[in-house]
């Protein structure tokens, strides 16, 4: 139970200290997100921003996961970061959807595969 308290805590404070650091070489570098049709916000914002909720959460999810406990948490961990970097790919040059979609599905193939990532129902959801 420590652990995830404690793991909560590092990722929270470590993604506090990250995030100023990064926007700011966001505002240098131009990397902004401009509002159109389909983006909730109204004014140019920095781009970048996820790179500290991922690095908080996988330095306290490593810091803090009892190697005993880890077994399919690497292909977990696998999948997480095909995510994550071709989110910061395409937040600093875009690519294309067909890209993006193949390595979504390739995570995916990862976790059903090596993880064993199932879903057995929808608890009634849609009345499946």
């Amino acid at each position: 139970m420590y652990n995830i308290i404690l793991a909560f805590i590092t990722s929270f404070l470590l993604t506090y200290r990250v995030i100023p650091a990064i926007i700011y070489i966001a505002d240098k570098k131009k990397l902004y997100d401009e509002p159109d049709h389909r983006k909730s916000h109204t004014e140019v914002i920095p781009r970048l921003g996820g790179i500290g909720i991922f690095a908080g959460l996988l330095f306290s999810i490593i810091l803090w996961t009892p190697f005993s406990y880890l077994g399919d948490l690497q292909y977990i961990l696998s999948a997480f970061i095909i995510i994550f970097l071709i989110g910061a790919k395409d937040d600093i040059d875009p690519i294309s959807p067909a890209k993006k979609f193949g390595s979504q599905i390739l995570a995916a193939l990862i976790l059903i595969f090596k993880a064993n990532v199932l879903i057995s129902g929808f608890s009634g959801i849609l009345g499946i």
